[in-house]
């Protein structure tokens, strides 16, 4: 495994080639992100998750009449896509950074070309996903990041001012149906600990203390929210994905690449 930086004067972005994980990000010197205490990767910085970026349930799902069986990393369940433990072939420049996989595995139809860059500025990273079906089969495609954002005392969503919340059948996977939710209860003065997802959009607001960090998204108008025993009770993750939990079983917000078709994302992150 190697590790990258990329650079932009007093900020910087650090990321591995073992799952294109960001290990860390300073912007305008500030550590925003919370490093991972025990080297996994969603258990701190940031991961990129593909070609699904939460749990499958009884990690299998069918597309055209085939039904496709996942690893069981969760229980009974999958999670957190295929490529955390590949390694990406890097190129990396000052500020920028480009990142290249094939995909291909047993628990997915088809080859799934995929293609990240990173870019850095004084005061924002963002991270853009290119995706392309190489193979004549249709491909599911629901990825995602898990951003742990570190916060001085206390933080709050503070935008949109309007979201709703997926409706959950039990602890994890959603029915599909979107419930109104008060923006004002996700915060830490709520008490409530969260790992549940929610439409939000384009953009969203965090107040985390002494600072603010805004995510501005292209395609990933999902977002899950996590303050659980990962979180350390200092950070909050806010997770932007393109489509729901078991998204490749309930459809909610998955895309379907069709032979030759390729699918774009996008999520930037600003101090402000």
């Amino acid at each position: 495994m190697s590790t990258y930086r990329i650079y932009s004067g007093s900020s910087h972005l650090e990321f591995d080639d073992r799952g294109a994980h960001i290990r860390s990000a300073v912007l305008k010197g500030k550590n925003i992100l919370m490093q991972s205490p025990d080297g996994h990767q969603t258990h701190g910085g940031a991961a990129i998750l593909i070609p699904f970026a939460n749990r499958i349930r009884d990690a299998t799902y069918i597309i055209d009449g085939t039904r496709y069986l996942l690893p069981r990393n969760n229980g009974q369940h999958s999670i957190h896509g295929l490529t955390r433990e590949r390694t990406w072939n890097v190129t990396s420049i000052d500020d920028r950074s480009e990142l290249y996989l094939r995909l291909e595995d047993s628990g997915y139809p088809g080859i799934l070309d995929c293609r990240i860059v990173m870019k850095i500025s004084t005061s924002s990273f963002s991270v853009s996903m290119n995706f392309v079906n190489i193979s004549s089969k249709d491909q599911p495609l629901s990825p995602g990041m898990h951003p742990y954002f570190l916060f001085n005392g206390s933080w709050k969503i503070t935008e949109p001012s309007n979201m709703q919340m997926l409706e959950y059948r039990d602890s994890y996977f959603p029915t599909g149906r979107l419930l109104e939710f008060d923006r004002k209860l996700l915060s830490s003065e709520s008490g409530r600990k969260f790992d549940n997802c929610f439409l939000m959009g384009n953009r969203v607001g965090i107040d985390l203390g002494d600072h603010r960090i805004r995510i501005d998204t292209e395609n990933m108008p999902y977002f899950v929210v996590y303050n659980g025993e990962y979180s350390l009770n200092k950070s909050v993750a806010v997770e932007p994905m393109v489509g729901a939990p078991d998204a490749f079983n309930n459809g909610v917000g998955l895309k379907i690449l069709k032979p030759g078709e390729s699918f774009s994302c996008r999520a930037s992150f600003h101090e402000i």
